[in-house]
């Protein structure tokens, strides 16, 4: 066996090695003390070739459980991979709309930042296909500011909705007024401005970021 065959191994280097060392020290207690170190690695080796064995013959007598199939009702190996898939995706999407809707909301509370504007809505456009190495970034955010300038006691930029869509086509054109309220020269300025902001600080081109005013009345 195997373990016999260490243990006799062991035993021999053992032996030598207590020759050896025996052969070089001057007699005295230095070899009385060599001897009884000896004696304690025998026992050890001795004591884990046993161990060894108790334990390989316990191994050997636990019996071996019966393979046995699934059991009726239980899923699957594809059906496991299918929901794993859907729960996969299912938390994707749902991380996708939290990290819109927390963008939507930085947008809003950039292009507000001078105090001249009120922002009534923002809809933010990602690339909403996974498969397309731009997942997740932005294709499109589009401004809706009153006509009117931002009252001076209003503290908060965002009066009205955000609205938050995924995965729409971008439309083409840059930014512009919309024919929906003309603004004074100031405002209009002011939303370039802030347009421009927005734009600069997500990285995104000045096309990719429009804006459009309506009256304070259509806001309703």
């Amino acid at each position: 066996m195997e373990i016999v065959r260490n243990l006799v191994l062991n035993l021999i280097v053992i032996a030598v090695l207590a020759v050896f060392l025996e052969m070089l020290l001057p007699a005295g207690d230095m070899r009385r003390y060599v001897k009884m170190v000896m004696g304690l690695l025998i026992v050890i080796a001795v004591l884990q070739a046993a161990g060894n064995l108790i334990r390989g013959g316990w191994q050997l007598d636990m019996p071996v459980p019966a393979q046995t199939g699934p059991s009726p009702g239980a899923p699957g190996l594809p059906d496991i991979m299918a929901g794993g898939r859907r729960l996969a995706a299912d938390t994707q999407a749902q991380a996708l709309e939290q990290y819109r809707q927390g963008l939507a909301l930085q947008i809003a509370a950039l292009a507000g930042m001078n105090g001249r504007l009120t922002v009534r809505e923002v809809e933010v456009d990602l690339y909403g296909d996974k498969n397309d190495k731009k997942f997740g970034q932005i294709r499109q955010v589009q401004l809706l500011f009153d006509a009117a300038p931002a009252a001076a006691e209003q503290k908060n930029p965002l009066v009205g909705p955000v609205k938050v869509e995924v995965g729409k086509n971008a439309g083409a054109g840059g930014n512009a007024v919309s024919g929906r309220a003309q603004p004074p020269p100031e405002v209009e300025q002011a939303a370039r401005r802030a347009a421009a902001n927005v734009a600069n600080f997500y990285n995104l081109s000045p096309e990719q970021v429009k804006f459009e005013f309506r009256t304070a009345a259509a806001g309703g």
